[in-house]
């Protein structure tokens, strides 16, 4: 790449320092430049800092010297990063014009891409014959994905079938090579591209992140927002330091971030961390689709405030432990925690992320019907993982979630979505920036690749209270989160009645709401009586099967990583009779 005659040129991002070592290595002619794509990048430093749109970044810090820098979209066709290269276009075209026979220096070149092609490839060759200052081509073509969408071979359109393969040809053509002719494909998720561009050893990839924390500060730092917003600035409407506020706005483009201070400075709004906070959370929850909710660590929350789950709370606190002192060299990449409906696993994991003191980002189910949309918002979830870090990633019903290798009949999306999933948690380099924690009551139907040491190699398995000592702490707790206070009647009749039976969390946080019901319509306001406890029990039914419930359990049981996380009745027994449990629940279940 040319260098730029700039005289305070910015700092190259990550992705452009690659996309240059890979241009100027010469190896590659076609390159996928995907990911935050439509974010602002740095072009100037000071004593003026200049941010721009990915677009005018190219054209200005990455290629400010070239003799013919051109893009492409479907909308508005070919168009020229300045008015002399167009001119200088426009001669050679009139060339062309005269030997094919063709009026496009009139009429302007072709809009659609497959009619423009030919032009553009007789173009490159010509330019890779010149010398000097008219030597240098680079065609960058935006919304790649609509031009060669990935699909099955024999629903492709012909005009995708011609546009895949003349990329293809242009990749390892030896002409573009060594006569510095580049072609630049951006696109937001490279799933949605053609796989066979993904698979050529001749397309190189870059993938632009979302920005780091220097570069979120020195965004901050530059006073690019006050110049827009009409005199206002950040350091006078702002109750948080600069190096603060870029640490808070973890996870977000320097797009959103501007949008969301400049909202501010307009308004007269002071910005404080409780504004930054819930900005932040909605801008996160926007962009991946409001397919993921955000939440930040509850202050005075903690694992203490959880009932029985003993051996579960040493192992977590030992991890919260580590988090809280940086030994991320040590960390699990994931943890899975498998529990029967209702033992508590949500409740279990927020007070365990609250007691790191880490933001939790909860993932739900993504998928989507329309063609591509999936995969899209799965790669805008990914990213914004890894720039939130460090953060905890809590994805509910995982089994359904993150699906598995084998699945048919959707075009091969769900093995697309797996293997996504199944890479990212195998990057080891995000060890101790995100903690992965996945909680399910079915983990047996998680694929094994993900069961595997170094992605939930840990499984924290939760049962149900195991004795009267555990009911009758289950009841405490609950009973005080309710503010209802149970006396010493009430406690010996639940030691005595229910002290045999395996209660979840969810069993008796519905029998004290009903025994709290009955006692409100007797207006003795919440004040329980033992003839209210009493009446909640013995009409208490669980709907659940207890054939499903079996099997849950015996799935959580032999998914376990450590004996020492299992009830005594289990540590010592066979797996092999655990397993015949577990096979004649399901066939229970199935005659059901």
């Amino acid at each position: 790449m040319s260098a730029s005659p700039i005289s305070h040129r910015a700092a190259l991002p990550t992705w452009a320092t690659e996309l240059a070592r890979l241009w100027n290595s010469g190896a590659h002619s076609l390159f996928l430049l995907h990911g935050n794509i439509h974010d602002l990048f740095p072009v100037a430093a000071a004593p003026k800092p200049t941010y721009a749109a990915l677009g005018p970044y190219l054209s200005q810090r990455l290629f400010p010297t070239r003799a013919h820098l051109l893009h492409y979209d479907l909308g508005a066709g070919l168009t020229f990063a300045t008015p002399a290269m167009q001119t200088r276009f426009f001669e050679w075209l009139k060339i062309y014009d005269e030997v094919e026979n063709t009026t496009f220096h009139r009429d302007g070149p072709p809009r659609v891409f497959v009619h423009l092609l030919p032009v553009l490839r007789r173009f490159f060759l010509r330019m890779a014959e010149e010398t000097g200052e008219n030597r240098g081509v680079t065609l960058v073509v935006n919304f790649a994905e609509k031009l060669v969408p990935a699909s099955e071979e024999n629903q492709a359109a012909h005009d995708e079938r011609v546009a895949l393969v003349t990329l293809l040809s242009w990749a390892a053509s030896p002409e573009l090579h060594h006569g510095d002719v580049g072609v630049i494909l951006v696109t937001e998720t490279i799933s949605e591209l053609h796989g066979d561009l993904l698979q050529n050893p001749h397309v190189a990839r870059v993938r632009i992140d979302l920005p780091v924390l220097d570069e979120r500060a020195a965004f901050l730092g530059s006073g690019w927002l006050d110049r827009h917003t009409d005199g206002k600035t950040l350091a006078a409407q702002s109750d948080l330091p600069t190096d603060d506020l870029a640490r808070r706005t973890s996870g977000l483009p320097l797009l959103r971030i501007e949008q969301l201070l400049a909202t501010a400075l307009r308004n007269d709004q002071r910005i404080t961390a409780s504004y930054v906070s819930a900005g932040k959370r909605t801008l996160i929850e926007d962009y991946c689709g409001d397919l993921v909710k955000f939440k930040d660590p509850k202050v005075g929350r903690s694992l203490d405030d959880v009932a029985t789950h003993v051996a579960a709370k040493t192992r977590l606190r030992e991890l919260a432990w580590l988090i809280r002192e940086g030994k991320h060299a040590v960390l699990e990449r994931g943890v899975l925690v498998p529990g029967r409906i209702g033992v508590g696993k949500s409740y279990l994991i927020d007070c365990f992320a609250s007691e790191c003191g880490l933001p939790v980002l909860e993932l739900g189910q993504f998928r989507s019907k329309w063609v591509g949309e999936t995969e899209r918002q799965q790669a805008r979830i990914l990213l914004t993982i890894r720039a939130l870090g460090p953060v905890i990633v809590v994805v509910d019903e995982a089994d359904a979630v993150f699906g598995n290798r084998s699945a048919d009949g959707d075009s091969g999306v769900s093995s697309r979505v797996f293997a996504a999933f199944a890479a990212h948690l195998g990057d080891s380099s995000l060890r101790g920036r995100e903690l992965w924690i996945a909680m399910t009551s079915r983990p047996d139907l998680m694929a094994i690749d993900l069961k595997r040491q170094g992605r939930f190699g840990l499984c924290v398995p939760l049962f149900p209270a195991q004795n009267p000592d555990e009911i009758v702490e289950l009841f405490s707790v609950i009973a005080r989160s309710q503010k209802l206070a149970l006396a010493e009647p009430l406690l010996a009749y639940i030691r005595e009645k229910l002290g045999g039976r395996p209660l979840t969390g969810s069993d008796v946080e519905a029998v004290l709401v009903r025994a709290r019901e009955r006692a409100v319509l007797a207006k003795r306001d919440d004040t329980l009586e033992l003839e209210d406890l009493q009446t909640a029990v013995d009409a208490f039914i669980d709907p659940l099967d207890e054939n499903l419930l079996a099997l849950q359990e015996a799935a959580a049981v032999l998914a376990c990583s450590d004996r020492r996380f299992l009830p005594e009745n289990y540590q010592t027994m066979d797996r092999s009779v655990l397993r015949s449990a577990y096979e004649s629940a399901k066939r229970m279940l199935r005659a059901d």
